[in-house]
């Protein structure tokens, strides 16, 4: 059982031992009851004895409850069970310092006192009581080191829940990215455009920053950024002229950290819904910036007129993965509202970021 937080110095491992704590434990009990029943003839080397000889049962009686009744019967939810064999246990161990108070206690060490019957159900019941002031303490630490390990146990299934869920919703958004991406370098392909080359050298970028850096929990935000601008570059190259793009990059982006792949899907969301149904005529502002460890970011698209049948902003792989992974990576720590306007959608996100 882990009594102080485990450290480099020896202290902590001596004190965290199992088997120093046993042995502290039993040394404690002994020496507690052998001063406390010889302080009435301040005869203590005998009352140290007397409380030898029952010593070894209830020893016995303690490991046999805390190592085979309790896994075996109590931590399986067989209460029934662990109270008739713990009774019986208890029993058992009774008849036996029963019989070491008679035939050795009293016949050796306590002279003065009268021998009982072995089986009377008064004197049993007084053993059975006495029992309980050495199995007490163990019990009640071993049910609490128990509880403990299953509260530790549940939080670390939660836990490994959540990043398998994190893991899988970013390996959703990497693949949904590059199909897009791949569908435009095939059409610039058709079209023999020299482009396409342009297409390959930042779709390569973008892989290096997938491969490499995704993977961490938290990735320099200037990385986050890079990867932003190289994805605008492949998109500049396949609309050209025909979108007007503005982005505006403000405030201290070199000293914070952010979770990678988080702003990409809805910039990414923009391009989708202001060319569905493209007439030539879009329009995208993007700003982005952090002030107080707090990013700010805004992105507003046209909706193209020609497009009746406009799906709602909140579709899509990509938005569904974002909103999802914001909400179990910085639960409290954002505000994300998105606007669905005649002509244009917004999308504000406020995110402290750690």
């Amino acid at each position: 059982m882990q009594i102080i937080s485990p450290g480099k110095n020896n202290f902590a491992k001596i004190l965290n031992n199992k088997w120093v704590q046993h042995i502290s434990y039993w040394i404690f009990y002994l020496l507690f009851f052998a001063v406390t029943w010889g302080s009435y003839d301040m005869n203590f080397e005998k009352t140290m004895m007397v409380e030898l000889v029952n010593l070894p049962a209830k020893i016995a009686l303690v490991y046999w409850v805390i190592y085979y009744l309790f896994p075996k019967f109590l931590y399986k939810r067989k209460i029934g069970s662990f109270i008739l064999l713990f009774g019986i246990s208890i029993i058992v161990v009774a008849f036996t310092t029963r019989f070491t108070d008679n035939y050795i206690i009293l016949k050796y060490y306590l002279t003065e006192f009268e021998m009982q019957p072995l089986f009377s159900y008064v004197q049993v019941i007084r053993s059975s009581i006495n029992l309980g002031t050495v199995i007490a303490i163990p019990f009640i630490l071993k049910l609490v080191d128990h509880v403990n390990k299953v509260k530790q146990n549940e939080q670390l299934l939660v836990r490994e829940k959540l990043e398998a869920e994190l893991v899988f919703l970013k390996n959703q958004v990497q693949p949904h990215f590059l199909f897009n991406t791949l569908n435009s370098l095939y059409s610039l392909i058709l079209k023999k455009s020299d482009q396409s080359l342009d297409v390959i050298l930042k779709l390569s970028e973008l892989l290096r920053y997938m491969l490499y850096e995704t993977n961490s929990k938290r990735v320099d935000f200037q990385k986050e950024i890079d990867s932003i601008k190289s994805y605008l570059e492949l998109e500049k190259i396949r609309y050209g002229d025909r979108i007007d793009l503005s982005f505006n990059l403000w405030g201290d982006i070199s000293s914070n950290q952010i979770a990678p792949m988080l702003i990409l899907p809805f910039i990414e969301n923009s391009f989708k819904h202001s060319t569905k149904g493209f007439d030539g005529n879009a329009w995208i502002t993007i700003d982005i910036g952090i002030k107080n460890n707090e990013l700010k970011l805004n992105i507003e698209n046209s909706i193209p007129q020609s497009s009746s049948d406009q799906e709602p902003i909140i579709g899509g792989i990509g938005l569904q993965n974002v909103k999802r992974r914001l909400s179990l990576l910085y639960a409290e720590k954002y505000e994300l509202k998105i606007t669905d306007n005649e002509d244009s959608y917004s999308i504000y996100l406020n995110l402290k970021l750690q």
